[in-house]
Parts: structure tokens; C-alpha cells; sequence
């Protein structure tokens, strides 16, 4: 097997993407009744679900950068849908390169534990888009997402839970769920992937 990835793994990981954006926007009817919390921990509650998708994808492939360019990809997606900004690329962008490190090397023969670990820092340097910028750089963030069209009164209460100690316990909570989501994940393929 070779570790650079051919066109046929280009492939495989944009369908993943496109399933992972669907089970995303299903996912939206178990966040949109969470109000603004939902929205802070939506990367999480969506890798509940996609933690299958994820944990495919490492024991399928295997192959280095496919968390990046599986997040470059929903990046791309999201942009298209109005809600991409710099801060988000850069987070997202910058843990997906880590989860690489972590899980991508070994290949196929990736423990459970470490696609867990990988999905959950992935998956929290998307929250990171929003919850380093409402902690550090508040007034920025606020103006940005006023002038795309949302009111002071949704942005104060988004701010609520993705800045400070809310960030905090926004971003643990993210990564719980996405650690999850790949142990479900596990729990569904288990018969399809022995785990070496």
C-alpha cells in the first residue's frame, strides 16, 4: 500500500465529506431547539453522528492529510453556504493537521483510541472558529456576524456560550461528543474493521 493519496482517495474522501454534510444538516434538527448552546456545541452533536464516517475513513483509507482535506472540504462547503471567516479556517484547518499527526501516520492499522482522539480535536478546532474569536477578539466577531445579517440580541446570546468559561466547558463537551461518535462508529463497523 502506498501512503500517498491517489485520485481514488480524492474521491473517497469528498463522497465522505458529502455524507459527512448531510448527516451535518440532519443533525441541525437536534441542534436548532438547543438555541445558541446547540450552535456552540453543533460540531460535536454533529460528530455523534459522523463519528462512523470518521472512523471509516481512517480504517478505509488510512492515509495521511485525509482529516485536513476532509475539513478543507466542509470548509468549502459552509463558505459556499455563507458562514465561512478567517478565524474558522485557521482553527479548523490547524487541528485537522494535528489530528493527521496523531491518527494518519499508522495507516490503516490506527487504534480506535487515537481516530477518537483525532476526531475530537478535529472537531473542536472547528468550534474553535467561533469560541476564539467571541473570547479574544469579541467586538470583531460581533460586528462581523451583525453586518452577514444577524441581529445584537442572537449574537450576545451566541457569545454567551462560546466565550470565556462557557467557551471552555463548549469546547470539552465538543470533544466528548466527537470521541463518542468514533466509538460509535466502532460499535456499528466492528465486524467490517477488525481492530488490530
Amino acid at each position: 500500500m502506498t501512503s500517498k493519496l491517489r485520485v481514488k482517495d480524492f474521491i473517497l474522501i469528498a463522497l465522505l465529506t458529502a455524507l459527512y454534510m448531510v448527516i451535518y444538516i440532519l443533525s441541525m434538527l437536534v441542534i436548532t431547539p438547543l438555541g445558541a448552546f446547540g450552535h456552540a456545541i453543533s460540531p460535536g452533536i454533529c460528530a455523534v453522528f459522523s463519528g462512523t464516517v470518521i472512523y471509516f475513513m481512517s480504517k478505509k483509507l488510512g492515509k495521511m492529510w485525509q482529516f485536513t482535506i476532509m475539513t478543507a472540504l466542509i470548509m468549502a462547503c459552509f463558505t459556499l453556504l455563507g458562514g465561512g471567516y478567517i478565524p474558522w479556517y485557521i482553527t479548523s484547518i490547524g487541528m485537522a493537521i494535528i489530528a493527521d499527526l496523531l491518527a494518519s501516520k499508522q495507516g490503516k492499522d490506527v487504534k480506535v483510541v487515537k481516530v477518537a482522539i483525532a476526531s475530537g480535536i478535529m472537531h473542536v478546532g472547528q468550534a474553535w472558529g467561533a469560541i476564539i474569536p467571541a473570547t479574544f477578539f469579541l467586538d470583531r466577531f460581533k460586528s462581523y456576524w451583525i453586518m452577514k445579517g444577524q441581529s445584537a440580541a442572537e449574537m450576545e446570546s451566541h457569545i454567551k456560550y462560546t466565550a470565556g468559561v462557557w467557551g471552555l466547558t463548549s469546547s470539552i463537551i465538543v470533544f466528548i461528543l466527537a470521541v463518542l461518535g468514533v466509538y460509535l462508529g466502532y460499535f456499528i463497523l466492528r465486524k467490517h474493521f477488525k481492530e488490530s
